[in-house]
Order: C-alpha cells, then structure tokens, then sequence
C-alpha cells in the first residue's frame, strides 16, 4: 500500500502487520479534560472485569498476534512487550492509562477498546513519506525522552520518514523528534493491527479516533491510508 504521506512495505504484510494513519489538522494539544480521564477511569474499571490478569491480556488473539510478529523478527515479546499488552497491563494494575496529554490519552483509550496498536507523530516535523518496513540498521533513532541516538537492529521492523529517521522502533518505541506536544497542530495517527483483526475492528478503530480526537482536541481529519486496503 503505497501514498504521497504512508508506505507499507510489502516485506510487512507478509509478517501480519496491518496499518494505515489518519491525518488531524488545526487540533489543540494540552492536558486531558476531566471528561476524557473519568471515560478512561470508566474503561480502566470495565477491562478489570474483562480481563482477570495479565496472563488473561498475554491469552488474548489480538495481543498473541502482536506477540508472534514480534518473535518473528527476533524479539523476545516478554522482555519488549507489545504496546497493546503494556497498555492492558498498566490499565490492570493501576485502574486508569498514563496521563500524557489530550491526544495520547484519546488514542490510547482507543487502543484498548480495539486491541490495536496507537501512535502519533507531529507531520509537520516529519519528511513523508512515512514508510513501514524492515530496518536496514542504518537508520538514525533518538528514542523519546533521550537526546542521543541509539543503534537498531537490521530485520526489525518500524516507521521511517524520508530522512530515514526512525519514527516509532517495532510498536514499542517512538522517536523523540517527532512526539506530540503542546505546540503540534497536525498529527499524523498510526493505527496498526495484525491479520487477527477484523476488518470491522479496524473501521471502528479508526471511526472512534476520529470521534475522540475530534472531541477532544478539535480540528479535521482526513484517513490518509486503510488497513482495509491491505491483503486480509
């Protein structure tokens, strides 16, 4: 699946991994309103009933999914959990998801609703396209909240920009350069799942990020690329 702004690799496909990014334009970034932290609260308590523990979160389809990927590129799933699992566990554990700002905590709340992995980057600090796709090694990673690069492994696989700057390392990991701030106004959203899911997972995934971010944060958006488009 090829755009002018998003590439998935067909290298990715063929590990199992889904993905597509929406567009937000003219938003407003700042601390989660208490409406949106009680919808998260709210949530917390109903995923404690869902799920008994975190062998409970490791047996579900949709993580176990993001689990084999995950070894299938030579990542131990235990020591690098997928982002979808770190999120259930946190929920488990501590009834609420991190506070971050309006847009991560929106899309994180989406996250746990449909079992797919979340991301945002600020476009407008970006060289699009953005592509999925297996590392060469050779890229250039500053993981958020550090300040000096660190090495990637070839095989493995993340988002690149034009730059071939690593915007998110597997779904576990994103860049510091492109992180959401206060002062993002357009942000580019990563939704990405695996061939486990639906495709009517994926239409009401992308639908409520829509709808929260949209509530939440204000602006437009605009579904740059569907995992739909991509082989079921």
């Amino acid at each position: 699946m090829t755009s002018k702004i998003f590439i998935v690799a067909e290298e990715c496909i063929q590990l199992g991994l889904r993905a597509g990014v929406i567009l937000f334009r003219n938003v407003q970034v700042g601390p989660a309103s208490p409406a949106l932290r009680s919808e998260i609260a709210a949530e917390a308590k109903a995923l404690r009933v869902k799920f008994a523990g975190p062998q409970t979160v490791r047996s579900n389809p949709a993580v176990i999914g993001f689990r084999e990927i995950l070894r299938k590129v030579g990542i131990n799933p235990s020591k690098e959990q997928p982002s979808v699992e770190r999120l259930l566990t946190f929920a488990l554990k501590r009834g609420e998801l991190p506070a971050v700002n309006s847009l991560v905590d929106a899309y994180n709340l989406v996250s746990v609703r449909s079992l797919c992995s979340l991301g945002a980057h600020d476009f407008d600090r970006l060289a699009a396209p953005v592509a999925l796709r297996l590392l060469t090694g050779t890229e250039s990673f500053t993981p958020l909240g550090r300040n000096t690069e660190t090495a990637v492994a070839a095989g493995e696989y993340g988002y690149v920009d034009a730059k071939e700057r690593v915007l998110c390392r597997l779904d576990v990991l994103q860049a510091d350069f492109s992180k959401v701030t206060a002062s993002t106004v357009n942000p580019l959203l990563i939704i990405e799942g695996t061939a486990e899911h639906t495709p009517d997972v994926f239409r009401q995934a992308f639908a409520a990020a829509i709808e929260l971010v949209t509530r939440y944060c204000g602006g437009t958006a605009e579904v740059i690329c569907s995992p739909l488009a991509l082989p079921s």
